[in-house]
């Protein structure tokens, strides 16, 4: 074994030694989502719907008042829709966003009966964003959702919901990039550690 492959051997992932990393020795070409852009945003909306009774919630009474439960629609994420685009210059754009937050409702009579509803808002953002790029906003999170019976009706329930969204807006395009490389990556021996307890909490908009 030559001292070239030795140094291959000794290359694996984690943080550079303190006198630095080794020079890379060779050049690939890899295709990634490039984000161009990001940005977050705090955003509190406050949406009313109406539930039928004896259709999406069967199981009564109902009464002003009464808290209802309420999530992200499950194997759902929030997602928006470019509306409108306008070139501001240097590659930016002012891009009007409908951003939809599905939610599902359940019944504070039997948690099993959900309606589900999409509560939408409109948005505007400045971002770079070349032709081409798609705007993504798979990330965000529904943060709170508190929703309470408002109105009873015959037949229909009304729920008005107060929402907290961290709003995380991204401009990907899928390109062909050039990254300095070692080669290809050797697996180590496995090695089973202690966790992190309590575990680390997901990042958050300040």
């Amino acid at each position: 074994m030559d001292i070239k492959d030795l140094q291959a051997q000794q290359i694996q992932p984690g943080p550079c030694p303190p006198e630095g990393c080794p020079p890379f020795n060779r050049i690939e070409c890899i295709v990634v989502d490039k984000v161009y852009d990001s940005c977050f945003q705090m955003e509190e909306r406050t949406r009313e719907t109406e539930i039928t009774m004896g259709d999406e919630w069967l199981t009564g009474p109902f009464a002003v008042g009464t808290p209802v439960s309420c999530a992200l629609q499950a194997g759902k994420t929030i997602e928006c829709d470019v509306i409108s685009k306008t070139a501001v210059g240097n590659g930016f754009f002012t891009i009007s966003l409908l951003i939809t937050i599905p939610i599902a409702l359940a019944n504070p009579n039997d948690p099993t009966e959900i309606a589900n509803r999409n509560f939408n808002f409109t948005k505007a953002v400045t971002l770079c964003a070349p032709d081409e790029v798609e705007i993504d906003c798979s990330e965000s999170t529904l943060m709170q959702c508190t929703c309470v019976i408002t109105g009873v009706d015959d037949d229909t329930v009304e729920v008005t919901c107060d929402l907290q969204i961290c709003v995380v807006v991204k401009s990907i395009l899928t390109v062909q990039l050039l990254v300095p490389s070692y080669g290809f990556c050797v697996p180590a021996p496995c090695q089973v550690l202690p966790g992190v307890c309590p575990p680390l909490p997901p990042p958050q908009c300040l």
